[in-house]
């Protein structure tokens, strides 16, 4: 009995407070602010085959602070504070209900050494572990982040900017044991100054970040990176006579990474030059050289900066890249651009020496078309090698339409390519990508599809392509009905990174396959909403997932499904809410049974305008 009295107590003074009188606005000397914010009061129950039930009568809220002190252009200031909120999905009521802060600053904005401070926080919150083409695992959570900028702005002299940036966080994957962690840091300087007609800029960074990467993608336990890395580099440009300019610059950048205790390191120089004219309105002229001291460094660094891992180093082989390029571009009619080029390649790679010449020309016509808009462009090339003598045609090409036919909203894109250079001469790779969509409207009625995918590959490399499909609808009658679905699916190699799995951003021949993992599967989702009467708001969505995935020799069949439900009415000042989430996640490989988990809530809440 005393328990229910102090809940029914609990329950008055809650709705006492959200109808409190709203308090007047206030200004107190030189500080000019305003204070808004929601109070929140309601009954929550959690359940789930894993964990332990509980349920209570919760309070919570979100409070929105903001103003300036003297002037908004001497110091400006805004800060947020949450309880007991959802911040992965702001229309439902999320199975972890998190807290948090985020506050900035910005000073002497109005000057010219304007500086700002940021900070955030978040606890408890819900959040996602990516995988390309299909439906995120749903994480959960700590997490924070500290940035700091500022800046000089003289006149007739150099410019100068610095920024500072950290954070970290902590997460477990419903459905498993497994838990993770990312941290990041960075720190970066720039600088521009223009002196009788050249302009010049300098730069250095340096960051870092380490990585604990769940097992259940890692495929083995404890799974650590670390990475370091920094560049500093100069450029400089200035005119050219018949409307030309020339540039050039030089840039040096490091790296660090170290995988399970195995490390690599590596310096690349790269250096830049590129001059062009435009004599006349429909002629360009360019020429353009590169040069990489480190061609390995290059492909490694790639996989760092994308957070993946490098156990093997090579990186400090010898090996170098040119490239010499000369273009000639001419406008035969306002809506139909041409171009020629001539382009030398040479590269020393894995101790061998590639030379590959290239010429071609492109295209690009735009008009009107069928009371629409079309655009389309062709490019086309001659490959002949040095080493094995082989000539080679590579071409792409992509279109774009859209227009109106009959009332319908349509547009639709294409592209494909076949034996486009890389990154390394010895390979070529192929490509295609579409997308489609259609939308109409009758009245009150309306309707959309849409579809896309893409597909990317070594020519010459089985076994390396990416691809995803997307398709997409949607129905509505006015305010009545809403309703929408989606499939998508997707496939290929990527590097497991703290954060997610992200596509290898170099040729796969360069990585083992000890290096990558392999995913695969497909996902769909439906969702349905109604505004029968003002203030009223029905919904409901659900969704699923199934991949495979593959690291290490290690495989898991992975599977989520997800429903949410809720019932929100909203009268003057004053919002009734009811949620309800449900949460089913499991792996194969982990050995452990899928994780299902569901929340439910009711409660009050009452937006504020305190001053």
């Amino acid at each position: 009995m005393g328990r229910f009295l102090r809940v029914a107590w609990l329950v008055q003074a809650g709705i006492l407070l959200l109808t409190l009188p709203v308090a007047a606005q206030i200004k107190t000397g030189e500080v000019s602010s305003s204070l808004n914010g929601t109070i929140s009061s309601g009954y929550t129950a959690d359940y789930g085959n894993t964990t332990s039930s509980d349920h209570g009568w919760t309070a919570g809220g979100v409070a929105n602070y903001s103003g300036s002190f003297h002037s908004p252009n001497f110091l400006s200031f805004n800060a947020s504070a949450y309880l007991n909120q959802s911040r992965a999905n702001s229309d439902f009521q999320s199975i972890s209900d998190a807290s948090g802060v985020t506050a900035s600053a910005n000073i002497f904005g109005g000057s010219r050494f304007p500086g700002a401070i940021s900070y955030s926080k978040a606890i408890d919150s819900e959040g996602s572990y990516a995988v390309p083409g299909v439906a995120n695992y749903v994480t959960h959570g700590n997490s924070d982040a500290f940035g700091i900028n500022w800046s000089e702005n003289l006149p007739d002299l150099p410019t100068f900017a610095a920024g500072f940036l950290m954070g970290n966080s902590q997460y477990s994957v419903y459905g498993t044991n497994d838990n993770g962690t990312n941290a990041f840091h960075s720190l970066n300087f720039h600088s521009s100054y223009s002196l009788d007609g050249f302009n010049m800029g300098a730069y250095y960074g340096l960051g870092g970040g380490h990585s604990l990467i769940p097992e259940v993608v890692s495929g083995a336990q404890d799974t650590e990176t670390h990475q370091d890395n920094s560049d500093y580099g100069f450029n400089v440009s200035h005119r050219l006579p018949l409307r030309g300019t020339v540039s050039g610059a030089i840039n040096r950048s490091n790296w660090d990474s170290d995988y399970q205790g195995n490390s690599t390191s590596g310096t690349i120089d790269l250096f830049t030059f590129l001059a062009s004219m435009h004599p006349t309105n429909k002629l360009t002229i360019s020429g353009s050289a590169n040069y990489s001291d480190n061609l390995s460094g290059q492909l490694t660094e790639a996989v760092v900066a994308a957070g993946g891992a490098v156990p093997a180093d090579n990186s400090n082989d010898s090996s170098n890249s040119m490239d010499l390029m000369a273009t000639l571009g001419y406008a035969l009619a306002a809506n139909l651009q041409t171009s020629a080029y001539m382009e030398r390649r040479t590269q020393l790679f894995e101790a061998e020496n590639y030379g590959v010449t290239s010429f071609g020309g492109s295209a690009s016509y735009a008009h009107k078309f069928l009371d629409g808009n079309f655009n389309a462009a062709l490019t086309l090339t001659g490959n002949s090698s040095d080493q094995t003598g082989e000539d080679t045609l590579g071409f792409s090409t992509n279109e774009n339409y859209s227009s109106e036919v009959r009332g319908w909203n349509v547009s639709g894109s294409f592209a494909y390519s076949q034996n486009v250079e890389t990154l390394l001469v010895t390979y070529m790779s192929s490509s295609y990508s579409f997308s489609g969509g259609a939308r109409r409207r009758w009245g009150d009625f309306n309707m959309s599809v849409g579809a896309g995918g893409s597909r990317t590959a070594l020519t010459a490399q089985a076994g390396t392509a990416n691809s995803d499909q997307s398709y997409n609808g949607s129905v509505g009658y006015g305010s009545w009905i809403s309703a929408n679905g989606s499939y998508n699916t997707g496939s290929g190699q990527a590097l497991e990174t703290g954060s997610g799995l992200v596509p290898v951003p170099v040729p796969s021949p360069t990585l083992s396959s000890s290096q990558v993992s392999l995913y695969g599967g497909g996902s769909y989702s439906l969702g349905i909403s109604s505004t029968p009467a003002k203030g009223l708001l029905l919904s409901a969505s659900y969704g699923k997932s199934t991949s495979n995935t593959s690291t290490g020799g290690v495989a898991s069949v992975n599977e989520n499904d997800e429903y949410n439900a809720l019932i929100q009415y909203q009268v003057r000042k004053l919002n009734f809410t009811s949620g309800y989430s449900r949460l089913g996640q499991g792996f194969s490989g982990t050995g452990t049974p899928p994780e299902v988990i569901s929340s439910f809530y009711f409660g009050v809440s009452r937006w504020f305008n305190f001053f």
